[in-house]
């Protein structure tokens, strides 16, 4: 069964699951080895380990789903992936979602915040207009569509109830 058919059948099951959060292909081959049924690629965790920083948005798309590959390689349970903002516009997370896609991943969810973004435990975030997150989420959609219907794709609300979708 595909990774993404499989993260969409634990999603649907009722209930709670553990998702803990990796940041490299060491940490994700852990979480599989004591048991876990998927795992999350963390931006932070990877903006830490690579970059000693926090996760402002320093990461490039391409290091990040460099990273989203090497976590998808090194384990055969879905891995759910940050994708930040998408990097861009609409068309950039058109291609953020093919570029996670290919790396292996079987969802990611993306945020809405303002470039430069803020970690989701920071303060002061602030969001995008509504009609900018639509667009970037109807291009996700066609990506993922196109790619893999069993993608799961979220977005990460910054908190402001006018872009809840």
């Amino acid at each position: 069964m595909k990774k993404t058919t499989l993260l969409r059948k634990l999603l649907e099951r009722p209930g709670s699951i553990v998702v803990p959060g990796v940041y490299d292909a060491l940490s994700a081959r852990i979480c599989e080895m004591a048991g876990f049924e998927a795992v999350f690629h963390s931006g932070y965790g990877t903006a830490a380990v690579l970059l000693g920083q926090p996760d402002v948005g320093l990461l490039t798309l391409t290091e990040m789903a460099a990273q989203v590959k090497a976590v998808s390689r090194a384990v055969r349970i879905p891995v759910f992936a940050d994708s930040d903002t998408g990097f861009g516009n609409a068309l950039n997370a058109y291609r953020t979602v093919q570029e996670y896609i290919s790396a292996g991943a079987s969802g990611l969810f993306m945020e809405d915040q303002v470039a430069p973004k803020r970690c989701g435990h920071m303060e002061g975030k602030q969001v995008i207009p509504k009609d900018e997150m639509l667009g970037k989420l109807r291009a996700a959609i066609d990506a993922r569509n196109e790619m893999d219907p069993d993608f799961i794709h979220h977005v990460q609300d910054g908190c402001d109830p006018r872009n809840r979708v």
